[in-house]
């Protein structure tokens, strides 16, 4: 985490020093809020922005250096409703009052005229009002306070909770649900050979039984990407999750039954069942829980070796 830094407390307004040349230099941290009637240019209400969106903002944002010599810029976040990124300006002719109105205004007019297919999202009134009319800025002094914020910007996309409709809700990166998932199962005495596991877009799994933990481990050692469905919720995330949650390579669902008994591995290893497009399944006990749930269950996708 960013150590003291709390982005709802230093921006809760703008802090533009008076008497500071904000064209002499410095590094800044700036914040841009969407506006409440932008909303539609997301594909489905608390969405991120839709890609077209993402691609503008990122494509005007690197513009801001390419236009300027005395402008270098650090890490940048898109968020549902807001922008964060590091900017630093060297003493020259721009002020980053001037930059960030430029970045504004040019982000806004293409996606009213529709550029990059943002019509195959959503219908944008020709006077949408993107951003809010005002910025927040922090002036960063120290290495020590830069770094921080780079992590925050790094962390600040995965700690965002999606709901993903029926109570089920997820931190991480979303767009793995939509790739073709191979659901991971086995019995609790299986031994997995970790050498052959077969490779998978995504790998699905609760990862309750101890081989499943031993697989799990390796996915992560191989940095795979994989939607785990844990016996704990998403205010008790493990340190060992956060290198691959900064990366976008995992999708943490809580389940609602999070206990650790057999109940809750038995709703864990249904739902894998029923979402997965592929199983592998390495070990099978006769007469196990396992054993009974793909009895039961109708398996309408491919077993794989």
């Amino acid at each position: 985490m960013a150590g003291n830094f709390d982005p709802a407390r230093h921006h809760r307004q703008s802090i533009r020093l008076k008497g500071h040349d904000y064209a002499g230099g410095g590094l800044y941290f700036v914040t841009l809020c969407a506006h409440a009637g932008a909303t539609c240019v997301s594909p489905v209400p608390g969405a991120p922005f839709a890609p077209p969106i993402r691609e503008i903002i990122a494509e005007e944002w690197s513009r801001c250096r390419e236009l300027r010599d005395d402008v270098s810029l650090g890490e940048f976040v898109v968020m549902p409703d807001h922008f964060h990124g590091l900017i630093e300006i060297r003493s020259g002719a721009s002020e980053l009052g001037h930059v960030i109105g430029a970045f504004k205004a040019a982000v806004s007019r293409r996606i009213r005229r529709g550029d990059t297919h943002v019509a195959l999202y959503a219908q944008v009134a020709p006077d949408t009002r993107i951003w809010h009319r005002n910025y927040y800025e922090m002036i960063v002094r120290t290495p020590e306070a830069a770094e921080n914020i780079r992590r925050y910007i790094r962390m600040n996309p995965w700690k965002c909770i999606q709901n993903f409709g029926s109570g089920l809700r997820g931190m991480g990166n979303p767009a793995l649900w939509n790739a073709e998932k191979t659901g991971v199962l086995c019995s609790r005495n299986g031994i997995p050979a970790l050498g052959k596991i077969p490779h998978a877009e995504v790998y699905l799994g609760g990862f309750h039984s101890p081989p499943e933990q031993k697989i799990l481990e390796a996915l992560l050692k191989r940095r795979a990407r994989i939607i785990y469905c844990p016996a704990w919720g998403l205010d008790n995330v493990r340190a060992e999750f956060i290198p691959p949650l900064e990366e976008n390579r995992i999708l943490i669902l809580e389940m609602k039954d999070r206990l650790g008994d057999l109940a809750a591995a038995e709703q864990r290893n249904r739902f894998v069942i029923q979402n997965a497009d592929k199983l592998w399944i390495p070990h099978v006990t006769p007469g196990g829980m396992l054993d009974r749930l793909l009895k039961e269950t109708s398996v309408a996708c491919k077993l794989i070796s």
